[in-house]
């Protein structure tokens, strides 16, 4: 308890001003103590100080000639803390300025009126959409409405022919509508008038329609839901209509109270919390997302006075209701304060954040906005905090890195390497990354030796044409003595002297071709010691082509290819070429080299290019090996050169994927067989991990490489995804190691709850029906009916798993869980077979009950006849208290008064769909189990021995389901309809009738309009089933 205030029994309006939040009107009850001829009362304000927690302050009163009966407070846009109006016990209802009354200053009381007569006036409410109207109802049962814009005017009834009727004892009008007020009157009727049209919108007539309504009050959030408390001790319940369904058929009924309920209050701040006190002396907190009490609001404990008498109190009944409360109220600005009046002259303020609660749910104002967690995968797990559905969506991290990384996997063929290798090559920035792309291309090419050639300038074609353009006068020269002249001029000079020649004579005479060979190298005749060489042998031959080669290198250059192609030394060629010309020697070694040569050859090149200095056409030449570590050291170590060294996760991603670019398409030409190094592993891991935040889970798996934990991790992780499938596929096909050591921690499952529950720690509700639905747990034997006819079978679930569906183990926690192979869908809950129709029993059966091994179970029974409501299904909370139903649909607005909900006024042009199940359509595969499991319940159905009146329920079910499938087939059912009944007809399949109920309710209410042509069968069908199958 916050304030209390003593010795006042009064009627009590909180301030409806934030500046005045802690202010609060009271009216007093009973006379002043003057005897017998007091009736006058008094108007008091109050600040109950409930910011500084100090004793409540008394800050002005005014006397009024009668007592009060009712109490209200607006704002007011003329008066500084607004109006407070009071509603006296001689039929008189005063205006006043409580700003003026708290000053002593100027004119306190603004308006007075007499126009209920000499009667009570009970009721009073100022309208919160528009403050300056106001109504009240008296004991004469009349219910007038002022205008206090307009003081002078007269009040005026909200229907221009009302008659007389009983005291009318609660007003409330609409918070959503401005022109809507509901009554309430002592002989149980209750009315919505249309203050606009002057009549009666509705009237709300339920059984037992003569017991009194103390209070009604409308939902703070939807305009169309009300709730009606009765004062009859032998049915104290609380009714929830929703005018959109039915004005005789209560959505749900509460029950809690053990006598009449006296006061009500709809919490302003949260929708699901209810507030109400009676005559059992309990002030009851309500939680009506989940229709259950959740809490009490203490009562001081009894002082015990000296009597004189130990029989005085009792004789007045004074014992058992001196703490009786008799009114409550929310504070309309500050949240979870509430206001409560006993019969003990009490007046005290509570926070309800101080009751003992039993909700499990903070209230809505403490809930945040909206709740998000983040995932793997740059996944997002949100929701709202009215939201019933959770919605996942990827957050996208690092923008540009997603933009190049997808325009790389959609561009990048690996059958069409080479159109992406050129492409890359003439969008290059640099004159060296274009000639990396255009080695690269060429190593895929499958003329690669002649097509590198082209890439480095040789082209064999222009060379010859350029050859073929000298003539003989330009190319004629004399070399070694040898003369450019025709071989037919007999005057031909010979540089040989006699001697020479007459020595190489002799030697060609006793067969010495070695000293003839010798003669003419020494006299520098090399042409014809080659003549002499090619007829001694192989071994004269060659060493006369070195003495050749040796001599005449120098002079002529293109000797030393020609001395490396003959003797096939192409080693030496390349250690003795010029780094400055590596284009040519490259060139030589693709046009004459063996294959087997020339990986080896071309690491030798680099590797003499390397020490020169030239670390890029080094990498040039390792790439024409396929040596993948000597290749992408100088990609790396370009890499490294871009981010100052820095080789974490903090590196710039871009310069990261043009080095995993280059990388993945080289590794394509090295063959999967090539590992990377761990250095570039880890650069290939940071790109898959930051690929990952960014949702591209199957590229992810693409590029992690390597055997680090890390790695291992994230592949696990992957395999684990959302795209397990996928990713695996990525991955080779294999699953990844586990990363972790395994500890089984022989933890099983907790055992299967109830499929339906709903405890108010209480007295059990009542249902109108007249059978009682109790929560079993385990039947002993099988409950058949008192009857001549077989009882309907049942559907029975099957043991074995549904098809695609196998047991798996969690390796974490070592608790099972449940995979779908097809669909992907993981969970812990054992999914259900198909429904199995049981053999029909036998005709001659005998009553029997059925008996629960649960003990201590209370009843929880619904009060409603659509077995739905409020009451919530264990097995699927979220579905449970739907009440708070958003309609998009105003009846208000409509001159004409409806009993029950009105259908849409707009036509479909489209071909209407016939309600038969002869031809079933194609649906899409994820709404496939709503046809399978209404189509099979159908079935079972009529297997069973049904009455007549069953048999129609059955024909209009069956009905309703062929023109939803054909829908649902075609479209017209939206997505958000669809999921609902998909978890519909998920509760079916695990037997949760109630749970069930609840949704199609929640169907019921907010979209009858549109789609009541199977809304009605679908109704029809979970009814029949829960009537046979629950009890």
């Amino acid at each position: 308890m916050l304030a209390q205030i003593n010795d006042r029994s009064s009627a009590i309006a909180w301030s409806a001003l934030a500046g005045h939040a802690d202010v609060l009107a009271i009216g007093a009850k009973e006379g002043g103590g003057g005897g017998f001829d007091d009736t006058g009362g008094e108007l008091e304000l109050y600040d109950m100080n409930l910011t500084t927690r100090v004793d409540p302050t008394f800050l002005a009163s005014v006397k009024t000639q009668s007592r009060f009966a009712s109490l209200g407070w607006s704002s007011s846009s003329k008066y500084p803390m607004g109006m407070v109006a009071g509603g006296m016990e001689n039929g008189a209802v005063h205006i006043w300025d409580p700003h003026a009354v708290i000053e002593q200053q100027g004119s306190q009381l603004i308006a007075s009126y007499d126009d209920h007569g000499p009667g009570t006036v009970k009721a009073l409410e100022f309208n919160k959409l528009v403050p300056s109207q106001l109504a009240t109802g008296g004991s004469d049962g009349k219910v007038l409405i002022f205008n206090l814009d307009q003081p002078d005017a007269p009040p005026f009834p909200p229907c221009a022919n009302t008659q007389q009727r009983a005291p009318i004892t609660s007003l409330a009008w609409n918070t959503q509508v401005p022109h809507i007020l509901a009554s309430a009157a002592a002989d149980g009727t209750v009315t919505v008038w249309d203050i606009n049209n002057r009549k009666a919108w509705c009237e709300l007539r339920a059984e037992n329609s003569g017991q009194p309504i103390s209070a009604i009050a409308w939902n703070p959030k939807e305009g169309l839901q009300l709730l009606t408390a009765s004062a009859d001790d032998r049915n104290p319940v609380i009714k929830v209509w929703d005018l959109r369904t039915s004005t005789s058929m209560p959505l749900a009924t509460l029950t809690g109270h053990s006598q009449g309920i006296l006061s009500m209050a709809w919490c302003p701040h949260d929708e699901h919390m209810l507030l109400t006190c009676g005559k059992d002396n309990r002030t009851i907190l309500w939680d009506l997302y989940t229709s259950r009490p959740i809490g009490d609001v203490p009562n001081d404990p009894v002082e015990q006075q000296p009597q004189a008498s130990g029989n005085e109190q009792s004789m007045f009944g004074l014992a058992t209701t001196q703490q009786r409360r008799y009114d409550v109220q929310w504070s309309p600005i500050k949240r979870g304060i509430i206001s409560t009046a006993s019969l003990d002259r009490k007046v005290q303020v509570h926070s309800i954040l101080g009751l003992s609660s039993s909700s499990g749910r903070p209230p809505k104002w403490m809930r945040p906005s909206s709740s998000v967690s983040c995932g793997f995968g740059g996944s997002i797990v949100y929701c709202g905090s009215t939201d019933t559905g959770v919605r996942i969506r990827t957050v996208v991290q690092d923008p540009q890195l997603a933009k190049v990384s997808r325009a790389f996997e959609s561009t990048m063929d690996p059958n069409n390497v080479i159109t992406f290798c050129q492409s890359r090559a003439s969008i290059a920035q640099t004159a060296s990354e274009k000639r990396l792309w255009q080695f690269m291309s060429v190593i895929f090419q499958s003329d690669a030796r002649h097509m590198l050639l082209d890439t480095l300038g040789f082209d064999p074609a222009i060379i010859s044409a350029k050859a073929s353009a000298y003539t003989e006068d330009t190319t004629s020269v004399v070399t070694n003595g040898v003369a450019s002249v025709s071989l037919d001029d007999k005057n031909q000079k010979v540089t040989m002297s006699p001697v020479t020649q007459d020595v190489v004579k002799q030697a060609l005479m006793v067969g010495s071709f070695e000293a003839a060979v010798e003669c003419c190298l020494n006299t520098g005749n090399l042409a014809d010691a080659l003549v002499l060489a090619s007829c001694g042998g192989e071994e004269l031959w060659t060493r006369t082509k070195d003495r050749y080669f040796q001599s005449q290198s120098s002079q002529r250059p293109f000797l030393s290819v020609v001395s490396s192609i003959i003797r096939q030394d192409f080693g030496s060629f390349v250690q003795a070429s010029d780094p400055a010309k590596w284009q040519e020697t490259l060139a030589v070694l693709s046009t004459y080299s063996s294959s087997t040569e020339f990986p080896q050859l071309c690491v030798a090149l680099g590797d003499l290019l390397e020490e020169a200095g030239d670390h890029a056409s080094a990498s040039l030449c390792y790439m024409c090996s396929l040596n993948l570590d000597k290749a992408v050291k100088y990609w790396r170590s370009q890499f490294l050169a871009q981010n100052n060294g820095k080789n974490g996760s903090d590196v710039d991603m871009l310069t990261l994927h043009e080095f995993v670019v280059k990388t993945s398409v080289y590794l394509l030409a090295v063959g999967s067989s090539a590992q990377l190094s761990p250095e570039d592993a880890k650069l290939f891991t940071i790109y898959a991990e930051k690929l990952a935040e960014q949702g591209f889970l199957v590229s992810a798996a693409k590029y992690c490489k390597g055997n680090t934990w890390k790695a291992q991790v994230l592949r696990d992780r992957l395999y684990r995804s959302r795209a397990s499938h996928r990713c695996l596929a990525a991955m080779g096909g294999a699953p990844p190691d586990f990363p972790f050591v395994m500890q089984d921690i022989k933890k099983g499952r907790a055992p299967a709850q109830p499929t339906s529950q709903s405890s108010y720690g209480q007295k059990g509700v009542a249902t109108s029906n007249g059978y009682q639905y109790q929560q079993q747990q385990q039947y002993s034997q099988q409950q058949s009916y008192s009857t001549t006819q077989p009882a309907p079978a049942a559907p029975t679930p099957s043991d074995s798993l549904p098809p695609g569906w196998i047991e798996l183990q969690d390796p974490g926690s070592g608790l099972t869980y449940y995979a779908n192979q097809s669909t992907g869908e993981v969970t812990w809950d054992r999914p259900q077979a198909a429904l199995v129709q049981a053999p029909v029993a036998p005709e001659s059966v005998q009553e029997t009950q059925p008996t629960s091994t649960a003990s201590n179970t209370r009843n929880t029974q619904l009060a409603s006849k659509y077995g739905d409501g409020f009451v919530s299904s264990h097995s699927r909370p979220e579905l449970g208290g739907q009440y708070g139903n958003v309609g998009t649909s105003n009846p208000y607005h409509n001159s004409a008064r409806p009993s029950t909900a009105q259908g849409s006024s707009v036509i479909d042009s489209r071909a209407p769909v016939s309600g038969n199940l002869d031809t079933i359509p194609e649906l899409n595969p994820e709404y496939q189990p709503i046809s399978d499991t209404l189509l099979s319940l159908i079935d079972a159905l009529k297997g069973g021995q049904l009455s007549a009146s069953d048999r129609r329920q059955l024909s209009e079910a069956e009905k309703g389901v062929a023109i939803f499938v054909k829908r649902l087939a075609r479209g017209d059912i939206s997505d958000s309809i669809a999921d609902k009944m998909l978890a519909m007809t998920t509760a079916l399949s695990s037997y949760d009738w109630t749970g069930a109920g609840s949704i199609q309710t929640a169907l019921v209410s907010q979209e009858w309009r549109t789609h009541k042509e199977w809304l009605k069968g679908v109704k029809a069908l979970v009814l029949l089933a829960t009537k046979l199958y629950s009890q």
